[in-house]
């Protein structure tokens, strides 16, 4: 039987660059990929933030940040054009959204 290590003998062979790149590679493969979106996903966040501003309700927008996505709740309490960007009022602080990470836009029912 032949007693093979695996890739154990391979690791000698390579240069630390080597395998700093191969480890960014297996980082790479947990990334979430940014969609693009259309004019009518884009129509409709835009909508849902409106109704969600004039109302004063609760909103939970879904952002790309650092490769993966993550969602923030709170609610709008109005935007910077120049900058462009939200401005979204949580629990703890006041966040500066940039528009070009948000990638949905959902209310948020207080009676679920």
């Amino acid at each position: 039987m032949i007693r093979d290590r695996g890739s154990m003998k391979w690791t000698a062979m390579m240069l630390p660059e080597h395998l700093g790149l191969i480890r960014g590679w297996k980082q790479e493969q947990f990334y979430d990929k940014k969609r693009e979106l259309t004019e009518w996903e884009l129509e409709e966040i835009e909508q849902t933030i409106q109704r969600a501003f004039k109302m004063q309700k609760w909103i939970t927008l879904t952002l790309w940040n650092n490769n993966h996505l993550q969602d923030e709740t709170g609610l709008v309490t109005g935007t910077d054009t120049v900058k462009k960007e939200l401005l979204l009022e949580t629990d703890v602080a006041i966040k500066r959204i940039a528009f070009n990470t948000i990638q949905d836009a959902k209310m948020v029912d207080v009676d679920d």
